[in-house]
């Protein structure tokens, strides 16, 4: 296993390698114990990612709306037995879809952040090395 199939592993399922498929945990610690600090870095990264979506309110959906699409599907002939498996279906992609755009706004402010955090670091660097030149006033004088 490499290191990029590792990042595809924390991106897929999280940090918790408990929700990673059976055949590729072992491998993955294996991974882990061989590349040190930059698979740590991984897990760190997916452990903060699955920290901000725990700490996310969960979607609720109003019992007007659960009503509405059960009667319109029971008006297309399903029984109520095969609408409440298309509503629970439907609940669960309404959450997916809110999970995947938490997780866009998340990936999207890191991105940001070390973008902002790069030119910051370059002002700095720039006002030190201005620091210890010699002014034009001091030679001249």
């Amino acid at each position: 296993m490499t290191t990029d199939r590792l990042k595809a592993l924390t991106e897929a399922y999280g940090a918790d390698q408990r929700r990673w498929p059976q055949a590729e945990r072992e491998t993955a610690r294996a991974v882990v114990a061989r590349d040190g600090e930059a698979a740590r870095a991984l897990l760190s990264e997916a452990d903060r990612i699955d920290a901000a979506l725990d700490a996310s309110p969960r979607p609720v959906v109003s019992t007007a709306l659960r009503d509405r699409v059960l009667a319109s599907a029971i008006a297309a002939g399903l029984t109520p037995k095969q609408a409440r498996r298309i509503w629970d279906r439907l609940v669960v992609w309404f959450a997916a879809g809110w999970a995947a755009a938490a997780c866009a706004g998340v990936v999207a402010g890191v991105n940001l952040t070390s973008h902002l955090t790069a030119d910051d670091q370059t002002d700095a660097v720039i006002t030190q090395s201005m620091s210890g030149v010699v002014d034009d006033t001091e030679v001249l004088g």
